[in-house]
């Protein structure tokens, strides 16, 4: 029997849930290792393909049982697209936006506002103080250091509660931990669930371990192929990405 693939805890209206796969993945490494944890799974599932262009494309019908996330994915694979590009689609910034509002709620990471305003107030205040009171340097500078240090405590995007969940998780998952020091194809008869939550927590060595075409000629660990839209909105590719991106220009002007 397949093991639970998520922890427990609160949500907002105060009953017990589950952590699902893509949120542990947003936890752990933010929106772009969401998004690959959710198609990870799609592709577990039979609902995604590749091409040796570095582009994806859903196939078949719905999936049922998916997250969110999933669904979100699903539904903004209109043609081959660069895994990276599907990050944008309207659909799947909502989906993210939602997954993100949930970790929010359960206190595992912090708001942009907190992480900037906090640590701002934390370090202004302390040295208006002591110049205000013209606090001599040996109590001036201990308040000062205290501020900074308060300061810190607030930068980091994950929270204390946020922290302590992924070190659990990835203590207790000493299966897939083996699964992904196997190395490549280890894990590909895990399930959709599993696989899903090898990614959250162990990234492109989980990618790797799970099907190593797709991580690599798919784009799931450089971003894979942008259609020219996207390149001219951006210039954030990995290695493999930017000679795509050279080749599709010189297909374009010829």
């Amino acid at each position: 029997m397949a093991r639970r693939a998520h922890t427990a805890g609160m949500d907002g209206g105060g009953t017990t849930r589950e952590l699902r796969a893509t949120e542990i993945a947003y936890l752990a490494g933010g929106e772009w290792l969401a998004v690959r944890a959710g198609l990870i799974m799609l592709y577990r599932r039979g609902r995604l393909e590749t091409d040796e262009r570095g582009r994806i494309n859903r196939t078949g019908p719905a999936p049922r049982d998916a997250e969110p996330l999933e669904r979100a994915l699903y539904n903004a694979l209109l043609g081959w697209t660069g895994p990276k590009e599907i990050t944008n689609r309207p659909r799947v910034r909502e989906a993210l936006a939602e997954l993100r509002g949930a970790l929010r709620g359960r206190r595992q990471v912090r708001p942009p506002w907190v992480r900037l305003c906090v640590p701002a107030a934390l370090l202004a205040v302390p040295a208006w103080a002591v110049a205000r009171l013209g606090a001599p340097p040996l109590v001036a500078m201990p308040v000062i250091l205290a501020g900074v240090a308060a300061a810190l405590w607030f930068v980091p995007r994950r929270t204390a509660a946020g922290v302590r969940r992924l070190q659990r998780l990835r203590a207790g998952e000493r299966d897939l931990v083996e699964v992904v020091n196997a190395g490549p194809r280890a894990g590909a008869n895990l399930s959709p669930e599993r696989a899903g939550l090898a990614v959250a927590l162990f990234g492109n060595a989980a990618l790797l371990a799970v099907d190593p075409v797709l991580a690599t000629r798919g784009g799931l660990i450089d971003g894979g192929r942008w259609t020219r839209e996207s390149r001219e909105q951006s210039t954030s590719y990995g290695q493999w990405t930017a000679e795509a991106m050279g080749h599709l220009g010189n297909e374009t002007t010829n």
